[in-house]
């Protein structure tokens, strides 16, 4: 098992192109955004625990989660780009914490307002898993400011857990209904160094789905759950939380797919430290699941919207599709560290896939509004007939942003996942810097033998090549590793201009293994590095298994799935478009809401609308009109006039 180190995300610093204009957008727009929104809906006065009975805005039980995550992301902005009003909200809301903390060490604004009595008795309140997000916080608050207030406060609640559930056993459950702290007690152990954290995180783990008791979200008989608090319009079920066998047992990637990617994520963690292969294999096994049979396209996992879930194997609606926003992100986390056991691309093409599409689409372009969902296929005309009929799942819409929800979690989650972006770029071992990622940056990176600096320059994913220039004068035997994505059938590495790794050649000392190039810092020797990635537009086809995607095809450039959305195809219905076996497919710049991306064009044919007027089937074959299509970025969908929208597209076939 390897052992792999990200290089933190302080020490990585993106200037312009696509990733650092998302950070000013994430650092002017979003923070803002979504403080604004937590402030207005009560989130932030309840911290102050003076919520009163008969005042609006009445505190939620994880509520504490949203805050913590804006928490989380603004350090993280802070560290990049100081701003004192900023910081002063900040400071306000630890404030807040460090003065309603129970002297046990306790602090959950719900429980010390509204039900004292009951604290660490409701296995499904979500306490452990609001715990485990201020437990983030404190630690990014740390790395970012240097300040160890937040650190200790939220230290003193790790020791009451610990206490609670572990030395002195009061509490009345032993594993949450939603993980997070598991995952966020591991942080806290690389902060501080305390292996009570990193053990308390393996008593979790290791206790959860032995005690089937402790199942609250089973549904014997489809029988709903006693507990009225989880009596709703969720479908729960044995798997829901992942608790329906230990985790070294655990068969299949299901039930609640963000606690089911906290729960991996964290189990990776813990195989790592621990070299645990049995703990590996599970993580290898669900990863499996997960990625081979229930993901879609764009990265989404969670195709059931009625748990929110990850669905049975190849059953991935489009319109009825969830991909949570925080699933995908959650799937970022479990990636990154697979990858950090065993350095394969195929664990870091998956952070590609949902840093571009399944992670960012929750985001708008203005960076002030929100998708909770992604639907795959959507159309206005279906979500408002279904608003508030009987699938109250729909109340989250499906083809515009809102500004914030009741259930508010994926906010500020890609607030915090943009903010740390650095840290999915690059990974050291030894002497080797992993290079995962690609994105106009800078870094300063720490190996075994003294430290490098790597920069690139590009316009990646919308231009083909990455300019690298690596400084290993305190580093001579470095190797630097480049991942080649897996999407590129024809890539290329050249040194100066000589050619050191492509389909037909590999230099002397070159080495390529699981979708890395590893080049000798010596070979490099202060020249330049060009990666050329040929952006061949694509036509996806899902596994026939897949009903709902059989016939269809979804394009793809790079790294970027495309969608066509009504906007760009006037009286086109986008449902009915099939496009041509050959469809002439031309990419350009072009822009959205004043961001600039590449948008494609190609040809496809609609029927004919003709004879239709007043009837519903009939006997025949209609005629077909040839169209241009234009298709944009997934992820830019829903940045204007509400509309159609589909990722499947139908498509013309010769059979053979």
């Amino acid at each position: 098992m390897n052992k792999l180190t990200q290089v933190p995300w302080k020490n990585v610093s993106f200037s312009e192109g696509f990733w650092g204009t998302w950070q000013q957008t994430n650092s002017s727009s979003t923070v803002n955004a979504v403080y604004n929104r937590f402030y207005e809906t009560g989130r932030i006065h309840a911290m102050s625990l003076e919520w009163q009975e008969g005042k609006p805005d009445k505190p939620h039980e994880f509520w504490d989660s949203d805050v913590a995550k804006w928490m989380e992301g603004a350090a993280y902005i802070l560290y990049y780009h100081p701003n004192e009003e900023l910081s002063q909200k900040l400071e306000n809301i630890i404030d807040l914490i460090e003065k309603g903390q129970h002297e046990s060490g306790y602090f959950n604004s719900f429980f010390l307002t509204l039900e004292p009595n009951n604290i660490f008795t409701d296995r499904s309140a979500h306490e452990l898993y609001t715990a485990g997000h201020m437990i983030e916080a404190a630690v990014a608050h740390y790395y970012s400011t240097g300040s160890e207030r937040f650190l200790n406060v939220m230290t003193r609640f790790a020791d009451c857990i610990e206490d609670a559930f572990v030395i002195n056993g009061t509490a009345k459950y032993t594993t949450c209904g939603h993980q997070e702290i598991e995952l966020a007690l591991v942080r806290l152990w690389q902060a501080t160094e305390d292996e009570r954290y990193l053990e308390l995180s393996k008593h979790f783990v290791d206790s959860r789905g032995l005690d089937p008791k402790e199942r609250v979200f089973s549904v014997p008989n489809g029988t709903p759950p006693a507990d009225p608090k989880v009596r709703c319009y969720v479908h729960y079920n044995d798997s829901y939380a992942q608790d329906d066998a230990p985790a070294r047992q655990l068969p299949a990637a299901a039930g609640h797919a963000v606690r089911a990617m906290y729960y991996y994520s964290s189990m990776a963690d813990l195989s790592r430290e621990y070299d645990d292969k049995e703990l590996y294999d599970a993580c290898l096994r669900l990863w499996n699941d997960a990625t081979l049979r229930k993901m879609y396209v764009t990265g989404g996992v969670s195709a059931d919207r009625y748990g929110e879930a990850i669905g049975a194997a190849f059953t991935l609606p489009n319109a009825g599709s969830y991909a949570e926003t925080c699933a995908s992100i959650a799937m970022a986390f479990f990636a990154q560290r697979m990858f950090s056991m065993e350095p394969d691309a195929r664990f870091t093409d998956i952070v590609e896939l949902q840093m571009f599409n399944g992670a960012l689409v929750g985001l708008s372009l203005d960076g002030t509004g929100f998708f909770y969902d992604n639907a795959l296929e959507s159309s206005p005309a279906y979500n408002d007939f279904s608003r508030g009929i009987n699938d109250k799942r729909l109340l989250f819409p499906h083809y515009r942003r809102e500004r914030v929800f009741e259930c508010s979690c994926c906010p500020p989650n890609i607030l915090r996942f943009i903010g740390a972006l650095g840290e999915y770029v690059y990974a050291t071992e030894n002497d080797t810097v992993y290079v995962s990622q690609y994105a106009q940056s800078k870094a300063d990176v720490q190996l075994a033998s003294g430290t490098l600096q790597i920069s690139q320059e590009t316009n990646y994913p919308w231009t083909e090549t990455v300019t690298v220039k690596v400084y290993a004068e305190q580093a001579p035997s470095s190797v630097v590793a480049f991942r080649i994505p897996g999407w590129c059938t024809t890539p290329s590495v050249t040194i100066d201009g000589t050619v050191v790794y492509d389909n037909e050649t590999i230099a002397q000392g070159v080495v390529m293994a699981r979708g890395y190039v590893y080049v000798p810092a010596a070979l490099i020797a202060g020249g330049t590095v060009v990666l050329n990635f040929p952006m061949k537009i694509t036509e996806l086809e899902a596994n026939p298994l897949v009903t709902e995607d059989c016939g269809k095809i979804a394009i793809m450039r790079g790294p970027i799935v495309y969608c066509v959305e009504a906007e760009d195809n006037a009286g086109v219905n986008v449902f009915d478009l099939t496009v041509l076996r050959n469809p002439q497919y031309e990419h350009q710049m072009g822009e959205i809401g004043g961001v600039p991306m590449v948008l494609l064009n190609g040809k496809a044919a609609v029927r004919s609308t003709e004879g239709w007027t007043n009837t519903l089937y009939r006997s025949g074959s209609s005629k077909f009109t040839n169209v241009n299509f234009t298709a944009i970025p997934y992820f830019a969908w829903a940045n204007r006039e509400a509309g159609d929208m589909s990722v499947w597209l139908n498509k013309e076939t010769t059979i053979s």
